[in-house]
């Protein structure tokens, strides 16, 4: 999804340029008043403390969003709206060459995807989150550069200074950071942990029927403006976002746990409280309330608005998907099942019965698949052929046929690996004994008195 963002936005120049102009009015209009008022919010922050970081994660379609929604209302915790922070190390590591400034006030521009930090209905004003930079540099000016160009600023700052945007002052001076990854990545996991020795991953799961099935529907959506290169291959995107997906990121199983969609609707009190506990966050009312910046985070489906809990949602979803896709989803994720106490028929249990709907892959297409191919013949290769453009047609109809490949390429080996292997699926349950952020952040201060001196 950060493709678009890459190809528009690849000349450090000239993200800047867009920055400048974004923050030009609130430059010339900066106050003495104003920044002080930042800076002595800004003193409530103890940076070599902040220790605490949680990192999202979805499988699929599983209420990942919603979960973070709960954390946002609570004293004690810092959070970017929705996606807005999903960029962060990706765009890190494309511009690490710029001062800090220049990247703090270059993200929010960049984020192309989904919408920034300045848009959306839990929009900050960038007039104030300039101000918040420009507080964090005058403030932090003197400390050693090392710090201030590392990754780990960066990411601190970032979140600071939208808070400080929104005018927060934390409960306590090492508030808890909820990051916003989502998107499941060894790479992104090992970077977070690296900068945060204390960091926990929450992966919100699903039953995974819906979970496939409201992914496609969510792909559909996304690629229709890109008809049909993304959109003939949104039955692939809609299996690969679940397939080997289902477990911790590499080295951090004894930090990591899940939250079944579900307990989020069905159970939401005592979901957050027991994740509260394990996270060290001290128990709230307002960790039963969906909202990002205190607003209410609202859905809309099918004619109805709501925000935070629903019953309706639990019901197994499965509109886009035959009797058979859902035989071959219970026999790829049958370990998921049972796991995380899904119900699954019990003639899965016979290793033949899932052998023997595995091997109806190869014979059968996915339903996804022929309502993508469908769409892809009536807009795309009829009216080819009724151009006379059977290049155009036979290239469509290659697509299709490449998106069927691609499928079987992706299904085959994870039936066969976990035929072999049993999948070390994520757990739902699991304690960890918590460390003080005070230990670490004596241990940070000493380092940088020695980098200093």
């Amino acid at each position: 999804m950060r493709t678009a963002l890459a190809n528009s936005i690849s000349c450090p120049d000239e993200i800047l340029l867009r920055a400048e102009a974004l923050f030009c009015a609130e430059r010339s209009e900066l106050s003495r008043d104003v920044l002080s008022e930042k800076i002595d919010l800004l003193r409530s922050y103890d940076v070599l403390a902040m220790e605490r970081v949680v990192a999202i994660v979805s499988w699929g379609r599983s209420g990942s969003l919603l979960l973070a929604s709960y954390l946002d209302g609570h004293d004690d915790v810092l959070m970017l709206p929705e996606l807005c922070g999903q960029g962060i190390y990706s765009f890190f590591d494309r511009y690490r060459s710029l001062p800090l400034r220049d990247k703090l006030i270059a993200f929010p521009v960049s984020e192309s995807d989904y919408p920034g930090m300045f848009e959306s209905a839990f929009a900050v004003s960038p007039g104030q989150y300039y101000v918040a930079v420009q507080a964090i540099l005058e403030f932090y000016g003197n400390w050693p550069r090392e710090f201030l160009e590392s990754r780990r600023a960066f990411f601190l700052f970032v979140h600071i200074a939208y808070s400080m945007a929104l005018g927060r002052r934390p409960a306590s001076s090492h508030p808890l950071i909820v990051y916003a990854q989502h998107e499941w990545s060894d790479v992104i996991a090992a970077s977070l942990a690296e900068d945060f020795p204390q960091a926990k991953f929450v992966h919100a799961v699903r039953d995974p029927i819906s979970s496939c099935d409201r992914m496609f529907h969510f792909l559909l959506g996304q690629s229709a403006v890109q008809f049909p290169r993304t959109y003939v291959l949104a039955p692939y995107s809609a299996v690969c976002c679940l397939s080997n997906k289902d477990r911790p990121h590499f080295k951090m199983e004894s930090r990591t746990r899940a939250i079944r969609f579900e307990d989020l609707h069905c159970d939401t009190a005592e979901t957050m409280r027991a994740l509260s506990d394990w996270i060290a966050l001290p128990y709230q009312a307002t960790l039963v309330d969906s909202t990002f910046n205190e607003k209410p985070y609202l859905i809309t489906r099918d004619g109805n608005t709501w925000s935070g809990r629903r019953l309706e949602q639990v019901q197994r979803q499965s509109q886009h998907l035959s009797q058979k896709d859902r035989a071959l989803l219970f026999t790829l994720f049958y370990e998921n099942f049972v796991e995380w106490d899904y119900s699954c028929p019990r003639a899965f249990r016979n290793p033949i019965v899932r052998f023997i709907v595995f091997a109806s892959l190869f014979l059968f297409p996915l339903k996804m698949e022929i309502i993508a191919a469908r769409a892809v013949f009536k807009r795309r290769i009829l009216p080819s052929i009724r151009r006379g453009d059977l290049w155009l047609a036979t290239r469509s109809l290659g697509a299709v046929g490449f998106c069927r490949l691609k499928i079987i390429g992706l299904i085959a080996p994870v039936f066969l690996q976990r035929c072999a292997h049993p999948a070390a699926l994520l757990q739902v349950h699991r304690e960890e004994q918590s460390i003080g952020p005070e230990q670490v952040a004596e241990e940070r201060r000493e380092t940088l008195e020695v980098g200093g001196s």
